[in-house]
């Protein structure tokens, strides 16, 4: 059963065989399990959340049937500190990295969009948490927002997807913006790396701390806000925004992986929340250490699409421009088109020629949900127009996941 490395513990024999010579020094062999198999049950209540007792009768445990929990209990918080003290200082925080190892971070994108300096992307994360008996508490952890007890973590991500530091945990009721606040008022270590002119890159929730951020000389890349009674961005924000997300993705990518260990994506007893830095950190550092990064970004692809969307960052659609002058109307003088004559001339769109088009991927994975969804209320078809006042424009109505309306 246990053969299955990684879909128990999440990482490789190997893997876990080198874990196991980090903490050996400092852990003694017991005649109830070997190093190794602390070190297994370790990663496997984090990384499927069974309980200590079944983790126990799953490595067939010698011991009394009422002692099995107990003695698992006390084998994951021992092995909990020997892996934060072997791993946490080398591949976490800001002490492990210099600034010149940062900048070797860089992805085509970020580095062509904002510049050589140092570019850092934050985001909050956050783990469900049962209510506390403590009032108190229990008021410091509800999120109005998610409607749940939980903490909260900012992860602070370098471009490629490494993890430069996981910063908490803070109270469920904080916003990113408060929390990225008091880490700036109480963290030294930021300027020890970071310089005026770097690029915080962050979303729309640090729309309050930005200022904070600017005072300390950093230019901050937040995705933009419409206008009061705007439909739409403007052509530059638009852009602007697209450079943004093209960056920042890899911070939501690491959430992701993180949450794959089931025990940060249920809710934990209060009884974890003592020691939740720890557990936290230790993962988030051994992803560092023992996962390849999550985007190299570093090929002549990745620059060459980065510099094509810097060069269009000023540049107008055509299709905008008849739209805004009002040659071409979105509601009047469309003709539906029932059927389509075999020599209707109609390019042949590759992947690759869609994935150019587009600047990635992203809109063509979100294009499937789309068509099924318009699909399943339009009984199976679609329904394509043709502008009478311009027999090249061609549309075709899909209803949008963002309004009630088509």
């Amino acid at each position: 059963l246990l053969a299955h490395y990684p879909a128990w513990t999440g990482w490789s024999l190997t893997q876990l065989k080198d874990m196991c010579s980090l903490i050996n020094p400092q852990m003694r062999t017991s005649k109830h399990r070997l190093p190794f198999e602390a070190v297994c049950m370790y990663w496997i209540k984090l990384k499927t959340n069974l309980s200590f007792r079944q983790i126990g009768t799953l490595f067939k445990l010698q011991t009394k049937e009422e002692n099995i929990r107990k003695r698992v209990e006390n084998i994951f918080h021992t092995v909990s500190r020997y892996l934060y003290d072997a791993i946490v200082p080398s591949n976490l925080g800001f002490h492990h990295l210099s600034r010149a190892d940062a900048l070797t971070h860089h992805t085509a994108y970020t580095e062509t969009f904002f510049g050589p300096s140092l570019a850092l992307i934050w985001d909050g994360t956050y783990i469900y948490c049962n209510k506390s008996e403590d009032h108190k508490f229990q008021k410091e952890t509800y999120s109005g927002q998610k409607c749940h007890h939980l903490v909260k973590f900012m992860s602070i991500v370098l471009p490629d997807g490494y993890v430069f530091d996981l910063i908490g945990p803070f109270n469920g009721k904080e916003n990113d913006a408060k929390i990225s606040k008091a880490i700036l008022e109480m963290n030294d270590d930021l300027s020890m790396i970071c310089e005026a002119g770097d690029t915080q890159i962050v979303d729309r929730g640090f729309r309050d701390v930005a200022g904070a951020f600017e005072e300390l000389g950093f230019d901050v890349q937040m995705p933009s806000f419409l206008e009061k009674g705007a439909k739409q961005l403007e052509t530059e924000q638009a852009n602007e925004t697209r450079m943004t997300t093209k960056s920042r993705w890899v911070v939501e990518s690491f959430h992701s992986q993180f949450k794959k260990w089931r025990f940060f994506s249920e809710r934990i007893s209060q009884d974890f929340l003592v020691n939740i830095d720890v557990l936290v950190r230790t993962l988030a550092a051994s992803l560092n250490k023992y996962r390849p990064r999550r985007f190299h970004g570093k090929s002549p692809d990745d620059y060459a699409l980065a510099t094509k969307m810097l060069l269009m960052h000023n540049k107008t659609s055509q299709l905008q421009q008849v739209i805004s002058q009002g040659d071409l109307s979105l509601r009047k003088n469309w003709k539906n088109i029932v059927h389509f004559d075999t020599h209707f001339d109609f390019p042949y769109l590759t992947l690759d020629f869609l994935r150019e088009y587009t600047c990635g991927v992203y809109q063509i994975k979100q294009s499937s949900t789309y068509a099924k969804a318009h699909l399943y209320d339009h009984d199976g078809e679609f329904e394509y127009q043709l502008s009478s006042s311009d027999d090249t424009i061609l549309r075709c109505r899909i209803h949008s996941k963002h309004s009630s309306t088509s």
